[in-house]
């Protein structure tokens, strides 16, 4: 077993869909700070990049996220989810994991053993 290789954590893409309410743009505002600094606090450690996901480049209507994280497990990353403001908030009503290998464009990761 080698023990570095197995302290390499993971890659994940996750894809997260806002509550579809009229008011979840207002708690999303209202988490925005928390979540914000939360988000910076922990990159690139968990947190490698990430955004909103627009409806249209033309109304800019935010319905979800997308990021690029990076933990031990893909149950330590759900639970870290599980805590984020955006969920405490009630903005992010579910989202999906996938394994993910970064290949082009961001540093952070190209350098990582697969």
């Amino acid at each position: 077993m080698n023990r570095a290789k197995d302290m390499v954590k993971k890659q994940f893409l996750v894809v997260i869909r806002d509550f579809k309410d009229p008011e979840c743009i207002q708690r999303r505002m209202a988490a925005r700070p928390k979540h914000l600094e939360m988000a910076q606090n922990s990159h690139p450690d968990y947190i490698v990049c990430g955004g909103a996901i627009f409806d249209s480049h033309e109304t800019r209507k935010m319905v979800g996220s997308a990021m690029i994280c990076q933990a031990e497990s893909e149950d330590e990353l759900r639970q870290k989810i599980a805590q984020d403001p955006y969920v405490l908030g009630k903005v992010w009503e579910s989202w999906d994991v996938y394994p993910y290998r970064n290949a082009i464009g961001l540093k952070e990761l190209e350098q990582q053993p697969v």
